[in-house]
């Protein structure tokens, strides 16, 4: 079977949650060819996905290695970060990721969860009205507004976001 082919099989599996099949193929691939982008991208992916944090940085971290203008796995890179309590690597991830690609509201809003975690409200706010701009029906960006509004004391702001986000779920 071909690179190309194994790879497909790969994806189609982790798009079905068959993790395992999904795993054994992206490393058949990877025996052929160590730095296959995609397949370290997204093994390291699946890897976060099952909680496997420490497989998923290293494989994120040479994902980068190979390809460091990939504005999802900074993106991706951070999340595992965040979940293994390395918030400030985490948010210097998010902002190379917003840095290669302004416009990718979801590292916005992964950003102002980071923020958010770390009582930086006014920062963390200004994150989710950048997610919102780009996304106006980001209803997860509205919400966690809505809770930095409250947090603030602005008790109206946060009663409206949570209205908006209602509506668009």
């Amino acid at each position: 079977m071909t690179i190309e082919k194994t790879f497909d099989l790969a994806v189609q599996n982790h798009q079905k949650n068959n993790f395992q099949v999904a795993e054994n193929h992206y490393k058949e691939v990877l025996k052929i060819n160590p730095n296959h982008f995609k397949s370290v991208f997204l093994l390291g992916s699946l890897y976060a996905q099952n909680n496997n944090f420490d497989r998923a940085k290293q494989l994120l971290d040479k994902a980068i290695q190979i390809n460091p203008n990939f504005a999802d796995v900074h993106n991706n890179l951070a999340n595992v970060l965040k979940e293994l309590k390395e918030l400030k690597k985490a948010i210097a991830c998010y902002e190379k990721a917003i840095k290669i690609n302004p416009n990718f509201a979801d590292a916005h809003y992964n950003l102002g969860n980071t923020l958010k975690l770390l009582d930086e409200y006014k920062k963390a706010k200004s994150c989710y009205e950048k997610a919102i701009k780009i996304n106006p029906n980001f209803a997860d960006a509205y919400n966690n507004l809505g809770t930095v509004f409250k947090k603030l004391e602005e008790s109206r702001k946060a009663i409206s976001c949570y209205v908006k986000a209602i509506k668009i779920k």
